[in-house]
């Protein structure tokens, strides 16, 4: 589980999907939230074991960590969400540095508990940390996935140079004419020929932009809105390209969006 740790930990996010194996998210989701509240850390690496937080936590009585449950057979429910979540979220930790909020089997949410949640997850405090634990990530609306950092367990790693060229394309292209936007392209060819390589790639820049979204919310800013239009476009461009769609056509059109040219023209 070391890679998967490193890869979750990587990032810094408030709201995480970790698609998979039921046991394996479970234990990653709750090294992750162990280490978030250990004393003798600060960040979420190496939880020590020990400390006051980590021995409640393993107790199961932690007063900073929530296991989200639906109250009725048909899921977990918008009054749910609310009474669980939504409320508890108004109020500070009681003894620690995060509220941590488990939503395992996040595929019983209901569309209208997904959207109830929307505005908590666009606008956290900075002590709430969401962890949506499921399956599938198809099972959640994208306008809750374009909020969170996705994370596929059992899959292959993205390369750093996967990591490097999303972080370049995120941060240099708003500044770039239309011209300079399409010259871009020549950087993508050479993933034509490696749809499951473009994927990894897309995925990278889907998270470039995620983490420039929660790092505008952990300083209290107001994040650029072409920031989460990008994320849409990013994950329709995968889809298109997933569908066997031009490559071409689909990644010129990815990067006039992202260069936000509409809005400029």
């Amino acid at each position: 589980m070391g890679q998967l740790q490193n890869r979750l930990f990587s990032h810094s996010s408030h709201a995480y999907v970790l698609e998979g194996e039921a046991a394996e998210r479970l234990a990653l989701a709750r090294e992750y939230a162990k280490g978030l509240n250990c004393l003798d850390n600060n960040g979420p690496r190496d939880a020590c074991g020990h400390c006051l937080s980590c021995r409640v936590f393993e107790s199961g009585n932690h007063p900073d960590i929530f296991f989200v449950t639906g109250t009725k057979a048909t899921g977990i429910g918008v009054e749910d969400v609310r009474s669980q979540i939504v409320e508890e979220m108004t109020t500070s930790p009681f003894k620690y540095r995060y509220k941590i909020f488990f939503i395992d089997k996040a595929e019983t949410l209901t569309p209208a508990a997904q959207n109830a949640l929307l505005k908590t997850i666009e606008e956290p405090a900075a002590y709430g940390v969401f962890l949506f634990l499921a399956a599938h990530v198809h099972t959640l609306l994208p306008t809750v996935l374009s909020r969170c950092v996705t994370i596929k367990l059992g899959e292959k790693l993205v390369t750093s140079e996967h990591e490097a060229l999303a972080e370049e394309i995120a941060g240099s292209i708003p500044g770039k004419d239309i011209l300079e936007t399409m010259a871009l392209y020549k950087r993508f060819e050479p993933y034509k020929e490696s749809r499951e390589s473009m994927g990894q790639l897309l995925d990278m820049l889907y998270l470039s932009y995620g983490k420039r979204i929660s790092k505008a919310g952990e300083r209290n800013e107001t994040p650029e809105k072409l920031w989460f239009d990008s994320i849409d476009t990013v994950r329709h461009t995968k889809q298109v390209l997933t569908q066997n769609g031009n490559f071409q056509l689909a990644v010129e059109l990815m990067l006039l969006k992202l260069s936000g040219a509409k809005e400029k023209l």
